[in-house]
């Protein structure tokens, strides 16, 4: 096969390169939400997002959850540490460990930020019929759990 009708991929086509663009402009639209009304930084957000969903988390568990890098997730933690935002527990479970505990600080914080999030996301995804939503969120789960 010579060189001129050999298939190359096409990165723009590629599902990989597709799904990272999109999540990049999709993260970096979100962001002015949590930047301006909270005045928090993205690795921020996602410590506190998971320290209120998880009560007692570890910063492993973060990393894990959110794929950050260990460095990212710490340096999130001790800022949200000195805006009083969250406070860092010994574990019951194993006194070596450390748990997040978000403060009341930080749950007024992410009361205030929650509505203005879902009225985001409402916005970004009114572009879908109701049914399309639906099949879009479903194809999303399908593909995240086949990657799992």
């Amino acid at each position: 096969m010579s060189k001129n009708n050999e298939k190359l991929l096409n990165i723009n086509e590629f599902l990989p390169y597709q799904l990272v663009s999109l999540s990049t402009k999709v993260s970096n639209d979100f962001a002015h939400v949590y930047e301006q009304k909270g005045e928090l930084t993205q690795p921020q957000w996602r410590v506190l997002s998971h320290a209120i969903q998880k009560e007692g988390i570890t910063a492993k568990h973060i990393c894990e959850l959110a794929s950050m890098d260990k460095s990212t997730v710490s340096r999130a933690i001790k800022q949200l540490q000195d805006r009083e935002l969250i406070e860092m527990l010994v574990s019951p479970s194993d006194k070596r460990a450390k748990t997040i505990a978000v403060t009341e600080q930080g749950r007024v914080l992410y009361q205030m930020l929650t509505p203005l999030a879902l009225a985001w996301e409402t916005e970004l995804l009114s572009c879908f019929s109701d049914e399309q939503k639906e099949n879009f969120i479903g194809l999303l789960m399908t593909l995240q759990s086949k990657v799992e």
